[in-house]
């Protein structure tokens, strides 16, 4: 890092290493990979852990505490990019960029961690499976998947006068009055959980641990919000480094732009919801990890795609109508009834949705680009 920092002037390396730009070599861009790896690393830990605690001080259930304050931090770097994508004109990707992290939530992510799972519970000799309480699917659940079909169905029309990037009328998009729906869905469901988190502060459960006494409460909160949110910005911040030099790398060694898109900038915004997931497995706070994914696609659909659509109208791509939204659906429908009667995400249910990712990625490689 000494080398990189003399060959730029201060501001650019500042740029460098918050992944505004990119380095002229590739052995830099290389390194600054690594950073953000460990960059995404460090920030998990701090994340999860400050959460888990918070969840423990308010007796509100980590379910809740992840499908609303870690799913709204998480989901930033697609808020970030689906309305900078927008105000550049290119709305369809607006679009593709909330569904297509959608899909990744639920295949990539909650598949590998049930496998992950699986893969530990065997070493370990412990009990398999990530747990999915009943009220999760019913609940937040609930929300996830009516969003899903609520967007599916909204974008099945041409309404609110949104064009493509060549100035033709779109064929499919969301308007508007569409968003502010949306929206409404949004407010329902954020209403839900709080109604939940203050109701579960009183009838939590006889075996949860009681919070601890500290001789300075206002401190020791003051310190875990600033450990809390320092995780955060260090997951959004490799999460940017990471994906801004491997897009660098893959056009340097010249990877397509439409499998760039497929998987490191899908997989990329959704690093923060990966390593969050991951981490909650590992120290054993798997309903975090779940409530985290349930919470970020809610909040991608409703949120994201809202906030692009009241910008401007969004067209919407006839992949997205006939595959990629269909496919969140059925992946959504797929986690919630495999999850049902165990009330668990098996390994097998993680294979299922993995294996229906990568399906769906060799037909939107190999089909729609034909």
């Amino acid at each position: 890092m000494q080398l990189l920092y003399m060959a730029v002037e201060p501001l650019d390396f500042f740029r460098l290493i918050t992944g505004l730009d990119t380095p002229a070599s590739i052995f830099a861009s290389f390194l600054l990979i690594l950073l953000g790896m460990l960059s995404i690393t460090k920030g998990g830990d701090l994340f999860t852990d400050s959460a888990v605690e918070i969840a423990r001080l308010t007796r509100i259930h980590p379910v809740i505490i992840g499908a609303t304050i870690v799913s709204m931090s998480t989901t930033f770097p697609e808020l970030m990019v689906s309305v900078t994508s927008t105000l550049s004109g290119k709305g369809d990707l607006a679009v593709g960029n909330a569904l297509g992290s959608c899909l990744c939530n639920i295949g990539l992510i909650i598949g590998s961690c049930a496998l992950l799972k699986g893969f530990l519970s065997w070493k370990q000799n412990s009990e398999s499976g990530i747990p999915v309480s009943r009220f999760t699917i019913v609940g937040p659940g609930f929300f996830m998947l009516f969003s899903g079909v609520l967007v599916w169905l909204f974008s099945l029309f041409s309404t609110g006068g949104a064009v493509t990037q060549t100035g033709a009328p779109a064929e499919f998009a969301i308007a508007r009055w569409q968003a502010g729906v949306l929206l409404c869905v949004l407010a329902a469901y954020l209403l839900f959980n709080l109604r939940v988190a203050l109701n579960s502060r009183h009838d939590f459960g006889e075996d949860q641990e009681a919070p601890p006494e500290v001789e300075n409460a206002k401190t020791y909160y003051f310190k875990l919000a600033m450990i809390f949110f320092s995780g955060a910005l260090l997951v959004l911040l490799g999460s940017k480094l990471l994906v801004t030099n491997a897009v660098q790398v893959a056009r340097y060694f010249e990877v397509s732009e439409l499998l760039i898109g497929l998987t490191i900038l899908a997989v990329g915004t959704s690093l923060p919801e990966f390593t969050i997931s991951v981490l909650s497995i590992l120290k054993g706070h798997g309903a975090l990890g779940t409530g985290n994914i349930i919470g970020a696609n809610v909040l991608n659909i409703t949120m994201v795609i809202s906030t692009c659509a009241l910008i401007q109208p969004l067209p919407i791509q006839r992949q997205t109508v006939l595959l990629d939204a269909p496919v969140v659906i059925l992946l959504m429908l797929a986690m919630l009834g495999l999850s049902w009667r165990r009330k668990q995400i098996s390994t097998l249910s993680g294979a299922i949705l993995l294996s229906i990712y990568v399906g769906y990625l060799f037909v939107a490689t190999f089909w729609f680009t034909s």
